[in-house]
């Protein structure tokens, strides 16, 4: 207990350790984000109840736990991935239950899960229909998908011995919280606390699941050197198979936005209507998000020896183009053939849109992940599947403003003249930032080659 505590404490000082008042507006963002959120959903629950909808109570019920279900996994891997906590390291003489246990705890201390339990709270004083039930059925799910976003982790960043018993535990009690949910949802609304009971049970098999599949993993992924013996093999295509971490991480962003598409054109099969119509920031990811996201809004992070060749060479920006170009062509190629065997088959009606959208999307983003490499660079360091911090936040999220913006046509046509308007900032942006680059070449090499010092 003193060691969760500890942790906790060291967890909560460390959030405002640095940049304090940016996080501290950040907070604020997030708890009036929440007090929004629960008045918009209080207000569907009373329309409901009035019947001045075509939802139910339960219904409203069902889908505000299916968005704390869906927002608490996709933080996870969107905008870019977020590792599992690693409080005490394998070699320290640590029970395993101990380490499970305070690891557990203190991932939960954290903005996110506090913005997240303020909004239930406003939600239940804002609503009668949100009774204490409701709540604390709401906080289960809290808890279950969070088991869940940390057991896809253990799956992404270590390998699993699978023929261990402990594999085969953690099979069973898997099979079990499935049973369960078959049986019971857990985002169903609940009618009566014994509902409770099997909810807590079927978590619990989950929290069993993670802890032996943690148990069944061996030690962290490790980043291997391919090489290529083939001469007829192109640039684009060594810079994506020998840089494993930054293949692994497209190759994960690939999957990623495969299964958002293929959810799509399941209830697409099965209703006739788009997913992404019904939930429109699911847009996003018809565009080449993931990839820029992922690894091209720090393209010299990953590349950086590719950077150096040009900076010693010749320095040019010319150059300097060509080569993220180069690095850029074949993951560029695989999204776009990803996407368009999506709309070919399951969306053809919107096949114009997202054409001039994609097209859009590379010529904006394109330009910008080259001002973001070189503006704000991160040394790309860890393991194989170390993920955080790849990346500049504002930029991702500049990029996802941008990206956003090319969305408007679907509201009308004449907003595809937003077009060359966002695509001219963007090569202004990256014309101007060129032209400064002597000073910028300075902190690009202090940042990748010093860093490590």
């Amino acid at each position: 207990m003193n060691l969760i505590v500890f942790s906790c404490r060291a967890r909560i000082n460390s959030f405002f350790r640095q940049k304090r008042l940016q996080r501290l507006l950040l907070l604020s963002v997030g708890l009036l984000s929440a007090g929004v959120y629960s008045w918009l959903f209080s207000f569907l629950l009373q329309q409901a109840g009035a019947g001045a909808t075509m939802l139910s109570v339960e219904q409203v019920l069902e889908y505000t736990n299916l968005f704390i279900l869906a927002i608490i996994i996709l933080k996870g891997f969107f905008p870019a991935y977020i590792p599992k906590v690693k409080l005490i390291p394998s070699l320290y003489p640590v029970p395993a239950l101990e380490r499970f246990r305070a690891e557990l705890v203190v991932e939960l201390v954290s903005p996110f899960y506090f913005v997240l339990v303020n909004f239930l709270l406003l939600l239940y004083m804002m609503s009668p229909l949100y009774t204490f039930l409701h709540l604390v059925q709401s906080i289960l799910v809290i808890l279950t998908a969070h088991v869940t976003l940390r057991s896809l982790q253990v799956f992404i960043e270590r390998r699993i011995r699978w023929r261990s018993a402990n594999f085969y535990s953690a099979a069973v009690m898997a099979a079990g919280f499935v049973a369960l949910q078959v049986r019971q949802p857990m985002f169903y609304p609940a009618s009566e606390w014994i509902m409770l009971v099997v909810h807590l049970a079927a978590l619990s098999a989950l929290v069993l699941c993670n802890f032996f599949l943690e148990k069944a993993a061996a030690e962290p992924r490790r980043k291997t050197v391919n090489h290529s013996s083939s001469a007829r093999r192109s640039l684009g295509w060594r810079l994506f198979k020998n840089h494993r971490q930054a293949r692994q991480m497209l190759i994960f962003g690939f999957v990623f936005k495969a299964f958002i598409l293929g959810a799509d054109a399941l209830v697409f099969t099965k209703k006739g209507e788009h997913l992404l119509d019904e939930v429109t920031m699911l847009w996003m990811f018809v565009g080449p998000l993931v990839v820029f996201s992922y690894v091209f809004n720090n393209v010299w992070g990953f590349y950086r020896n590719l950077w150096l060749t040009v900076e010693r060479s010749t320095g040019t920006a010319r150059d300097f183009l060509g080569a993220a170009w180069v690095a850029m062509r074949l993951p560029l190629l695989i999204d776009a053939v990803l996407t368009f065997v999506y709309v070919a088959v399951f969306n053809h009606q919107d096949a114009f849109f997202v054409v001039m959208m994609y097209i859009g999307s590379v010529l904006v983003m394109g330009p910008l992940s080259i001002v973001a490499s070189i503006v704000s660079p991160k040394a790309v360091s860890g393991g194989l599947f170390s993920f955080s911090a790849n990346s500049s936040y504002l930029f991702n999220f500049i990029a996802l403003s941008v990206l956003g913006l090319l969305f408007l046509p679907i509201i009308h046509p004449i907003l595809y003249l937003v077009y060359p308007v966002v695509i001219g900032c963007a090569i202004f942006a990256l014309v101007a930032v060129l032209k400064e680059y002597p000073t910028y070449k300075y902190k690009l090499f202090e940042t990748h080659f010093k860093a490590e010092a």
